[in-house]
């Protein structure tokens, strides 16, 4: 369940900006609850568990960067996405998880953009449980490197270490399809968000080359250059 709020003195703009969200998050699939609030001091004195803020800059009293600067030293998991009127003010707002600004009117499009780059990192921050002969392996997706097919099992290439999986390649590509991996060669699945660089193999963070099939390499390149490109935005 995701959970947004909407932090904005014209309550006009709730509606609209809330008839986007339910198009977006029911596109996707996605559960999701909203939440909205008046001013800056309204959120601090809910102290409600937010995942997504669309945050108004300019609102009486508290401002949407007074507001976004209280968060960081108190919350650090609340993506923001700044809503305003004025572009001159963003200069001023940018910081740690703030995605973006939507210009009034807000349009769609815009929204989805930050939105997509939103569940993204918030899937590559998300815990993996892997099952490892007796016990369970806890670890988060943005950590592991690569998987590496050992017959009908696997073993899991992480920051943390390497480690026997209960599960075979097959398992680990349909539960992580979703997800920033690709099945690179029969015996491999990558994370995209690990790799160094990309030539005739796979070179990862960690030092290791990982061998791409003849057939998968255009494949890889296309969407690693689609990963790239989304991050940098």
């Amino acid at each position: 369940m995701i959970k947004v709020g909407i932090c904005d003195d014209e309550k006009e703009f709730w509606d609209i900006i809330g008839e986007m969200l339910r198009f977006y998050f029911e596109e996707k699939g996605i559960d999701y609850q909203q939440k909205e609030y008046e001013s800056g001091k309204a959120f601090m004195k809910e102290k409600d568990e937010t995942d997504i803020l669309l945050l108004d800059i300019e609102m009486k009293g508290i401002s949407g960067i007074q507001l976004k600067d209280w968060l960081q030293g108190e919350v650090e998991d609340v993506k923001i996405i700044f809503v305003t009127n004025h572009s001159e003010e963003m200069p001023e707002a940018f910081g740690k998880n703030v995605y973006g600004f939507l210009k009034k009117p807000v349009k769609q499009a815009q929204l989805a953009k930050y939105l997509n780059r939103i569940l993204e990192d918030m899937e590559e921050n998300q815990n993996l449980v892997i099952k490892s002969l007796n016990q369970d392996i806890v670890v988060k997706i943005k950590n592991i490197f690569y998987f590496v097919s050992e017959k009908k099992y696997s073993q899991m290439v992480s920051k943390s270490g390497k480690y026997f999986c209960d599960m075979s390649l097959y398992q680990l590509e349909e539960m992580l399809k979703h997800k920033s991996f690709f099945r690179c060669h029969k015996s491999y699945l990558v994370n995209l968000g690990n790799i160094h660089r990309i030539e005739e193999s796979i070179f990862m963070e960690n030092g290791d080359k990982i061998p791409v099939s003849r057939r998968k390499i255009k494949d890889l390149k296309d969407l690693y250059r689609e990963y790239i490109i989304r991050k940098a935005r």
